[in-house]
């Protein structure tokens, strides 16, 4: 049936944004720890006992590309459609499925989200892919999907109820002088990072590479002190350096641009997207953490004082056109940014971390290729910090995601073991 439920400005641009070879959905890999088994039935039945827990479950869009979004509140959920199972052989085959289900686009106008239980063909480690289109939440506001499997009594579950039921998230009208300095920040980054790059740019191949990584989230903090540097710098710094030593297809580029998401929801309790892109040039040939800390603390300064994100958020007071117009505007934007890699430093939250008994030993985010050919996101949730990269091989060479996990977790372990290295 239709739905009451309305998505906001926000929610619209990934709509506008999302095409059949390069789907607009984020996703989020939970590996189990070791032990019994899950049996997909036994997911199934979690799912649809917890499937009515909230609207957004069951909220999918009808169009939503060139023809105008109709949003659809489902009735009944084909449950045996949105959890499906699948065996991998080894660690490359579960990263070659992983890849495949992300360059799949989710099915309209079913509910956006789609679960894969992965089991390993001979015994051990089994994971869970959660995908959701980025319209119906930012990953922040994605907590709430935990929902649909995490174990816990109901008022466990309460803690979910802030990211499904508050409100879509809406930014109003911005201030005009705000406005204008935040436009004049991001013309000022976007000069910067024109010159001196070399990033191979996002094709239409389609095609997908996914590696996940983890470090222990004691070891990152210490890494940050060692270089005098917050955890946030020291990972944009890290990220810099270890693309400088292993750029794709042996080619550096001088400056990478980057997108940074940013929050415009201090308070953290939306529903919908309420991320905004900032834009920053990090280096892309500069070996060194030194001078790569140095640039990223100074455009997290530039950031925090001028605010350029604001520039592109999509407010509720912005001018109302056709659907086929604002998509076109849209994607010609992304064009026009031309943006080389994307980074994401999320926080997480959830207490509740096992799924029918079986605990869960990392939680893993990977996000869409928004025009960039490179990403990738963290999570820093209790004791473990994931990252999750994706990238389009046809771009930057097959192997390219393995290939860059490996030199960060080298880059990330020297930089543990430098005590002092910057006092």
């Amino acid at each position: 049936m239709n739905s009451p439920v309305e998505l906001a400005p926000a929610d619209f641009t990934y709509l506008h944004l999302d095409t059949a070879r390069s789907p607009m959905h984020w996703a989020m890999v939970l590996e189990l720890a070791p032990g019994p088994q899950l049996h997909i039935d036994e997911v199934r039945a979690r799912v649809r006992e917890r499937v009515r827990l909230f609207d957004i479950f069951r909220l999918g869009v009808r169009n939503g590309r060139w023809r105008r979004a109709e949003v659809v509140l489902t009735d009944q959920v084909d449950i045996d459609s949105h959890v499906t199972a699948a065996e991998y052989r080894d660690a490359a085959d579960l990263h070659r499925q992983l890849a495949g289900l992300h360059e799949t686009a989710l099915p309209r106008p079913e509910p956006l989200w789609h679960i894969t239980l992965l089991t390993p063909a001979d015994g051990g480690v089994q994971y869970v892919l959660l995908r959701v289109h980025h319209a119906l939440s930012d990953g922040i506001a994605g907590a709430a999907f935990a929902a649909l499997l995490a174990d816990g009594t109901p008022a466990d579950l309460t803690e979910f109820e802030r990211f499904a039921t508050a409100p879509r998230y809406r930014i109003a009208g911005i201030e005009p002088e705000v406005l204008k300095e935040s436009k004049t920040a991001f013309e000022d980054q976007w000069k910067a990072g024109r010159a001196g790059r070399a990033w191979p740019r996002l094709t239409r191949s389609g095609r997908r590479e996914v590696a996940l990584t983890s470090a222990s989230t004691r070891e990152l903090r210490r890494a940050a002190r060692n270089h005098g540097a917050s955890v946030h710098e020291f990972l944009l710094a890290a990220i810099g350096r270890t693309l400088s030593l292993a750029p794709p297809r042996g080619t550096s580029s001088e400056v990478l641009r980057v997108t940074l998401p940013v929050t415009h929801d201090q308070a953290f309790r939306h529903t919908g997207n309420a991320v905004l892109v900032s834009l920053l040039n990090l280096l892309g040939s500069e070996p060194d953490i030194r001078r790569q800390l140095e640039r990223a603390r100074a455009e997290l300064a530039f950031v925090a004082a001028r605010r350029p994100e604001l520039s592109l958020a999509a407010t509720d007071d912005a001018p109302k056109i056709p659907w086929p117009v604002h998509r076109a505007i849209a994607n010609a934007s992304m064009r026009r940014m031309s943006p080389d890699i994307h980074i994401g430093i999320n926080p997480g939250f959830s207490k509740v971390r096992a799924v029918l008994g079986n605990p869960i030993a990392t939680l893993t985010p990977i996000s869409p290729l928004v025009g960039y050919s490179f990403s990738v996101t963290s999570l820093i949730l209790g004791g473990r910090t994931s990252f999750g990269i994706v990238t389009d091989p046809a771009a930057l060479a097959d192997g390219y995601a393995a290939t860059f996990a490996e030199n960060f977790d080298r880059v990330l372990r020297e930089a543990a073991v430098q005590e002092g290295a910057n006092r």
